[in-house]
Order: C-alpha cells, then structure tokens, then sequence
C-alpha cells in the first residue's frame, strides 16, 4: 500500500471516530450526545459508576433546583452549568483515589426535545439540538399551514413556563429577531383569520 492511501484512511477512520481518542460532533452524534452542551436544573441524566470492586452503580437523577446531584457514598456534585465531561471529571477526582482505585464515569442526558403545535403542517416533537431557533423549528415541523397566523407564534419557555410573542414575518426579514430555542420549549402558531 501507498503511504498516501495509509494516510487517507486513517484520515477517514478519524473523521468516524474509529482512529481516535475523541469522539466526532456533528451529525453522526446521536441527540443528547453534544459534549460542548451544558446541563440545566430539572434535567434528567443517567450517571453510571463501574469498575467497582462491589459492580456497577447506576442512578437515574434529576439536577435539583439547586443545580445538584448525590450519588453514592453521600457525596454531592453541582451539575447544573457543567459540561458532561466536565461532571464526569469531577465525580471521577472525587471518588478515586478517596475511595476506590479506579473507576470509569459516564453521564448520559435525556434525549431533549422541542414541541412544535398549533398551525403548522406537521405538529410534534422534534429533538432538540444547540443552535436550534424559532424559525428552523417551524421548519423542521413542515412550516407555516396555510391557515397558521406568522406574525404572533408562541413561545413557552420549558425551564421557567415564561411565554413570548414572536413575529416571525418580521423575522424572516430580519434574522436578528428570530429567538434561540431550548430544549422542552414549546412552539405555538395559532389560527390566522382573515
């Protein structure tokens, strides 16, 4: 073989995660999965402990209000506003060498979520993903329905029930207006009357 050849499919094993220590991002990452995506209060994330002399340990947690974890052992972690590796991190400083030798941390979020209802062609969930906004959630749902009215859309911000009018005419013309989304917001685009 070619060292050039070499070269290039190791080149392409890379780009699929397969030659490297560090995952790819971007659209072969599964939902949830964005590892630059900080964690929020209420959020739902599955910790697993393992390389334990006792097994395994899984907790199925929600972050409190106060942006906080327990796991096992007693021992509280403050999730809210850190990164997945970033909680990984300090559970695993936390536990070795304190309490075990070795251990390996994974935290998985919920998948996340949007809801797009109302006078679109195609009312429903859809995932969430960052960067995501008002107008390219109205468009993943199908669109505006020939009946939905585009000037006094919805928004009802998941994490605090706060709701927002939005005109996304004037936000198709001007893309400034158009508003970030988060996950577990909900989208709605009432009836246009003539």
């Amino acid at each position: 073989m070619s060292k050039d050849w070499k070269l290039s499919a190791l080149s392409l094993l890379c780009c699929l995660g397969l030659a490297c220590d560090t995952p790819p991002v971007g659209p072969s990452t599964p939902r949830g999965a964005d590892p630059s995506a900080t964690l929020r209060i209420g959020e739902k994330i599955q910790v697993s402990l393992s390389d334990l002399p006792t097994g395994n340990i899984g907790a199925d947690l929600a972050i409190g209000d106060d942006g906080k974890i327990t796991l096992h052992l007693d021992q509280s972690f403050v999730a809210a506003g850190k990164t997945r590796p970033q909680l990984e991190a300090e559970i695993r400083s936390r536990y070795v060498p304190n309490f075990y030798s070795k251990i390996t941390v994974t935290v998985k979020q919920e998948d996340r979520w949007v809801y797009v209802g109302g006078f679109v062609r195609t009312p429903n969930r859809y995932p969430y993903t960052p960067g995501l906004t008002l107008l390219k959630a109205i468009s993943v749902a199908g669109d505006f329905s020939e009946f939905g009215d585009k000037t006094k859309v919805t928004i009802t911000r998941g994490a605090t029930g706060a709701e927002e009018i939005v005109d996304c005419k004037a936000a198709l013309k001007n893309p400034k207006l158009d508003r970030p989304l988060f996950h577990d917001d909900r989208v709605y685009v009432p009836r246009r009357y003539f």
